[in-house]
């Protein structure tokens, strides 16, 4: 069993937008879903990683 990643550190927002978009684009936020603390330069981002789906 894995370990879940609870936050996650990053050194500037550029930083921080190129690992969004890399998830994004390769599929792996569909696959591990959960929100996970987001610290850029330490201190601490409010982000929203989940997407409501339209039914």
């Amino acid at each position: 069993m894995g370990r879940k990643i609870r936050r996650m550190n990053f050194r500037s927002k550029k930083a921080y937008r190129r690992w969004l978009a890399y998830g994004h684009a390769t599929g792996v936020f569909e696959r591990t879903p959960g929100h996970v603390k987001v610290y850029i330069r330490g201190r601490p981002h409010r982000v929203k990683h989940s997407r409501r789906r339209k039914p």
